[in-house]
């Protein structure tokens, strides 16, 4: 219990090894209690059992919850369903029978991708891969048919945008083969490099910040085209795209991920995305990976391909992707992706300011009025970038176990991007810790210019000082903290400057 994507993620915390089925409704209630009264009230942002889990810690929360399991009043309907539940059983449309022979290349390519044997006898589950989640109404009443032909009510959506069908026949896989293609929805490549998953991003979210929709079909059409996906290893990576950071795209625990962000360049708003790199999809979402910089959006393509080839190149054996992520540590990723960063001059190359699926150009803003503040952005984009060389050294210090100094880099990365900020209003600012927080506070976070989600991690951090001993975890999520804190500051600069466009 307790872990979540969003903003910062947060790892799942084993709460028992082993409950005995009648206690699993009782239990639930009394998490819900718990929650109910010590969750967050105030602040909508703060509300999830992770944030409460996070600030008690496991065992305490785990103690709070015998507690209140012990005094809960005994209610029939915990165990009343079981016998039913224990019963149930799935009901096939269609007897299990050996495989139909079929030896077309469209088959053989679909069947290799999008079918996988079920461990009942004679039967398949089948993937129906809808490229970003696109199925039209005319598609869908024809899959009904489908469905209701070879697999009755066997179907369900997945997480990554497809929907799967149970319990086909063996028997069956060509007819339905034949069937799909028909209603056009005998795309092959599921659960490859190539079946992205994205979120709405500015196609539809007010949230938005960068086309993920477009990105995603960039990638795909780059990728169809391309031979190096054919290596196992890199087809059975995952890509998944946020347009902004809030991880509905799921970015977090994709082999390669990105989220979009922005960037101010010579009074221009220009698409970015961040990468994050080494999560973990399998093993229920076993590990979270981390943003390693931002990078122009018409240069992420670019990007994934300098990845994948080189890790054709160098992986060692079955080295996995994150294994291979993580023994080239951070500063060599930086350094491979170093020359995709900067952004030419809008008059060398104007497709850099204009997103992906999109023929508007993304925001025009003027520098600002008059020459003082001119320089006052200037070095706020100047300062940013120190402040991101130090989010990127605390991402170095945690990958190579330094929770201290990763501790220390995030929070001084955190305090640079706060004085900047600062330094928009009060330019001689001075640089003591306590002065920048209680400006920042003052200035940004209490009136709400800021939002609290990215203002509270600093101030938390500053008010209680340096942990004796930061986890693994703690220590992550600060750097992810910083970093996010960095991109709000981004934003309110490129804001301010009268440079929205399509962002809001």
């Amino acid at each position: 219990m307790g872990g979540g994507l969003g903003t910062t993620p947060h790892q799942a915390k084993l709460l028992y090894e082993w409950i005995p089925a009648g206690e699993l409704l009782p239990i639930t209630q009394a998490i819900g209690r718990v929650f109910g009264r010590l969750g967050e009230k105030k602040n909508r942002n703060r509300a999830r059992i992770k944030f409460l889990v996070s600030k008690l810690g496991v065992d305490e929360f785990r103690q709070l919850i015998d507690d209140e399991r012990a005094i809960l009043p005994h209610d029939d309907r915990w165990t009343a369903f079981l016998p039913s539940a224990e019963a149930w059983e799935d009901e096939p449309a269609r007897p299990g029978a050996p495989e139909a022979a079929d030896d077309s290349p469209a088959f053989t390519e679909w069947r290799r991708t999008n079918v996988y044997a079920q461990r009942q006898d004679g039967y398949s589950t089948v993937t129906v891969a809808l490229p970003l989640g696109d199925v039209t109404s005319a598609q869908t009443r024809l899959l009904a048919d489908i469905a209701r032909r070879y697999v009755g009510d066997n179907v369900r959506t997945t997480v990554e945008q497809n929907i799967v069908l149970r319990y086909v026949s063996n028997a069956d896989l060509p007819a339905l083969h034949r069937d799909l293609t028909a209603a056009k929805l005998a795309e092959p490549g599921a659960g490859t490099i190539m079946d992205i998953t994205a979120c709405p991003g500015t196609d539809t979210c007010k949230l938005g910040i960068a086309s993920s929709r477009g990105l995603a079909a960039e990638l795909r059409t780059r990728m169809a085209r391309a031979s190096f996906i054919a290596d196992a290893a890199i087809e059975g990576l995952r890509i998944k795209v946020s347009g902004c950071f809030n991880s509905c795209g799921q970015h977090h625990v994709a082999d390669i991920g990105f989220f979009g962000n922005n960037r101010k360049v010579d009074g221009y708003s220009v698409p970015h995305f961040q990468v994050v790199l080494g999560g973990r999809w399998r093993e229920n979402a076993g590990s979270y990976g981390m943003a390693v910089g931002a990078i122009p959006s018409k240069r992420i393509p670019d990007v994934v391909e300098t990845l994948t080839t080189r890790f054709a190149s160098d992986r060692s054996g079955d080295e996995s992707f994150q294994d291979w992520i993580a023994r080239l540590g951070k500063k060599e990723i930086g350094a491979m992706l170093a020359d995709l960063k900067p952004v030419p001059a809008h008059d060398l190359d104007p497709s850099f300011y204009v997103d992906w699926s999109d023929a508007r150009e993304y925001s025009v803003g003027d520098i600002g009025v008059g020459e003082c503040a001119g320089e006052v952005i200037t070095s706020t984009v100047l300062e940013l970038t120190e402040a991101e060389g130090e989010a990127f050294e605390a991402q170095v210090a945690l990958d190579e176990g330094d929770l201290a100094r990763s501790d220390e880099r995030a929070y001084d990365a955190m305090l640079k991007a706060a004085w900047a900020l600062v330094r928009t209003e009060w330019s001689d600012v001075p640089q003591h810790p306590d002065v920048i927080v209680r400006e920042f506070q003052e200035r940004f976070a209490a009136t709400g210019r800021i939002k609290p989600q990215f203002t509270r991690a600093l101030i938390d951090r500053h008010t209680a000082g340096a942990p004796e001993a930061p986890t693994p975890e703690s220590a992550r999520i600060l750097a992810d903290e910083a970093q996010l804190l960095i991109d709000a500051v981004h934003q309110f600069e490129i804001r301010e400057a009268g440079a929205t466009g399509a962002v809001h």
